[in-house]
């Protein structure tokens, strides 16, 4: 019994991971309002009510694709965490890579933001804990630059934080209008740089 219920969650791992996938492809290409859960479910060979099973809405769906890229950029923070503060700054560029490895991804990130700015409910609600919890972080993170002596004291940080983040969301954007003119990891790139040449003590 044990080996056959194994399979059974085996499977139901796979499925879920299979309808994430189909779930990436379909937000992206057609927007949160332009997609319904028949797009998905035919990707994956489920009716919506199948896809339902796995995830309770289509909003916790949504939701869920957003927390699995967010995982992956968690696991890069960790690593630029522990770095020297102006050594991880530009290192940052490693979410431009990851950003051009999964375009379509991306473009998810851009569009969901843009689709529920006046929408009020869980997914606006995610973004804006989401930038206010990077931007706390991104500040702490900084303040030990400071306190190391390889940032200027004199740098507002709460500043910094905001304007590279802006920095972040409106680049992304320009590299996604046109990929073919704007490499978004030359724009990382000189753009941190930049910055931390600015910071350095």
């Amino acid at each position: 019994m044990a080996g056959v219920r194994g399979q059974v969650q085996r499977r139901g791992v796979e499925r879920r991971a299979a309808i994430l996938r189909a779930a990436t492809e379909v937000f992206a290409a057609h927007g949160y309002r332009g997609a319904s859960l028949a797009m998905i479910g035919e990707r994956v060979g489920l009716t919506p009510a199948g896809v339902l099973r796995h995830f309770g809405s289509k909003e916790e769906l949504l939701l869920a694709v957003i927390r699995d890229r967010d995982q992956r950029a968690t696991a890069i923070a960790e690593e630029l965490a522990r770095m020297p503060p102006l050594e991880g700054l530009r290192a940052v560029v490693r979410y431009a890579e990851m950003s051009e490895a999964e375009p379509g991804i991306a473009a998810l990130f851009t569009v969901l933001q843009a689709e529920h700015l006046e929408l009020p409910g869980s997914v606006r609600r995610f973004f804006v804990e989401r930038a206010r919890g990077i931007e706390d972080v991104v500040v702490l993170w900084l303040r030990q630059g400071q306190e190391d002596g390889s940032i200027r004291r004199d740098v507002d940080l709460r500043r910094v934080a905001r304007e590279l983040m802006a920095f972040m969301e409106g680049a992304a954007l320009m590299w996604l209008l046109d990929p073919e003119r704007h490499s978004l990891v030359d724009l990382y790139r000189g753009y941190l740089d930049r910055l931390a040449d600015e910071l350095a003590a």
